[in-house]
């Protein structure tokens, strides 16, 4: 399926119509959670806003460390929206791919969004560091994920 194909499946299963607009985008609300899709060429990207990233330079290192491979991001990638301060996640699809794939994809998406939505919600005193998550199993993106 392609991604206008894909987003109308997701829209039937949402039981709502959904598509992407004439500029190949589209917003889907989950829960307290806004998901833009928007197709490039052959690509469908799926993003969110994390959190502000206003004062919170002591989360970088941490959100490296989740970044690197995708090892804690369920394969997406975090960054830094530097014009509007802003954490940001992101997932690309390229090519064809079946309903039931690019589902799986989202719900690792939407998981790891509402994980590290509320990592950055904690005051920075009780977030833990890279290593100290990673030793406790904090993140339940490493359970059978590459890790170097």
């Amino acid at each position: 399926m392609n991604a206008r194909e894909l987003v109308a499946e997701l829209g039937v299963k949402l039981g709502i119509s959904l598509e992407l607009s004439e500029a190949g985008t589209c917003r889907v609300h989950f829960d307290n959670d806004d998901v833009d899709f928007e197709q490039a060429g052959n690509a469908l990207y799926i993003m969110a806003d994390l959190a502000s990233a206003a004062g919170r330079e002591d989360s970088y290192g941490r959100l490296l460390t989740a970044n690197s491979l995708g090892a804690e991001s369920g394969g997406a990638c975090i960054g830094l929206d530097a014009g509007r301060d802003t954490f940001t996640m992101y997932k690309v699809l390229r090519g064809d791919l079946n309903y039931e794939g690019f589902e799986a994809e989202l719900a690792l998406f939407v998981k790891a969004l509402r994980y590290w939505k509320e990592w950055l919600a904690l005051s920075p005193a009780s977030t833990p560091s890279a290593s100290t998550a990673v030793q406790a199993g904090a993140s339940p993106f490493t359970a059978g994920m590459l890790r170097i």
